[in-house]
């Protein structure tokens, strides 16, 4: 063994001997953390047809067919599941991850199931000790279509993207800006030109789904339509009922093209929209505000919805 190591020969192959070596380890390292990955996504609910893993050594890829996840949850029976994805971790860039999803998503639930279209769509997410830090979920012409909670339900748009990052006091930020929006309800429509919100959710819905007692603060949407122009602010709290409760403070530019985008997705009749009108009126009237620029609250009690004076009638249900 001496004279191997102090033969002339073995010096010159000494650095390839050692850079395999340290290839081999390498190799062994990413096999083990890939293989990790794979155990700890198998943990939290998902599962799939096959698996492969490729990328080495400067990235880890998972390709995924027919992958479904189900709510470890055992008392709920929330499954997802797409015919395919692919996703990259990036083990040298503070835990980042990017997943392509190759086909439609398909979810189930107690309260139906839902179908998202899409023309390419992709999400990334970075991961630190704590947990989820941020993510993002982009879509092209997104394709919404629900049977769910009794209601045939559905939405469209040109494009979607959703971001999230861990804010503070165990709650995550969460923003969605969307633009050419259709939305669809049983047999009414209602179009938009814009849609940009920012809310704030507890950090437990990064793992679970949405349960009663959980409060949603929406930090402010705009909604824009021709010539309606719409601010809300505000927050609702989630009943053991399946219903909720909350005041969502509207800012209105327009409230008769407001009045008429209620009336076309088929929240209130002609009746409604004239009272909404005159007490729209009487409410600039008495507080300062003009026919063209309204405050009004959104209120959800008892089950039911009011703007203002004008009840819309009953309260969306969250199950």
């Amino acid at each position: 063994m001496k004279r191997l190591f102090a033969n002339k020969r073995f010096a010159l192959f000494a650095p390839f001997i050692a850079l395999s070596m340290m290839a081999l380890i390498g190799l062994g390292l990413w096999v083990l953390v890939a293989g990790r990955i794979g155990d700890e996504l198998s943990t939290r609910g998902l599962s799939w047809q096959s698996l492969t893993r490729e990328g080495f050594p400067a990235r880890i890829s998972l390709t995924m067919e027919k992958p479904q996840w189900r709510d470890p949850d055992a008392t709920t029976n929330l499954v997802w599941q797409n015919s395919g994805l692919s996703l990259t971790v990036l083990p040298f860039q503070g835990g980042h991850a990017i997943i392509d999803f190759r086909g439609a998503h398909e979810i189930t639930g107690d309260g139906g199931r839902m179908r998202l279209v899409h023309q390419g769509n992709l999400m990334s997410a970075v991961v630190d000790g704590d947990g989820l830090n941020r993510a993002s979920f982009e879509a092209a012409a997104p394709h919404m279509a629900a049977q769910w909670l009794g209601q045939n339900i559905g939405a469209r748009a040109a494009d979607m993207a959703l971001h999230t990052r861990r804010g503070d006091k165990n709650r995550y930020d969460i923003a969605l800006v969307s633009k050419h929006i259709t939305l669809m309800r049983d047999d009414a429509s209602l179009s938009l030109s814009r849609l940009d919100a920012t809310a704030s959710v507890p950090a437990a819905l990064m793992d679970r789904p949405v349960q009663a007692g959980d409060v949603i603060m929406l930090t402010r949407a705009t909604i824009q339509r021709d010539a309606l122009s719409l601010v809300a602010k505000g927050r609702v709290k989630l009943r053991a009922n399946g219903y909720m409760d909350g005041t969502l403070d509207l800012d209105i530019v327009n409230l008769e093209a407001f009045a008429d985008a209620l009336v076309e997705f088929n929240l209130i009749d002609r009746r409604d929209r004239q009272k909404l009108l005159l007490f729209g009126g009487l409410g600039a009237a008495l507080g300062g505000d003009t026919t063209d620029r309204l405050s009004l609250p959104l209120q959800f009690k008892n089950k039911r919805v009011y703007l203002g004076g004008v009840k819309l009638g009953r309260a969306p249900r969250w199950k």
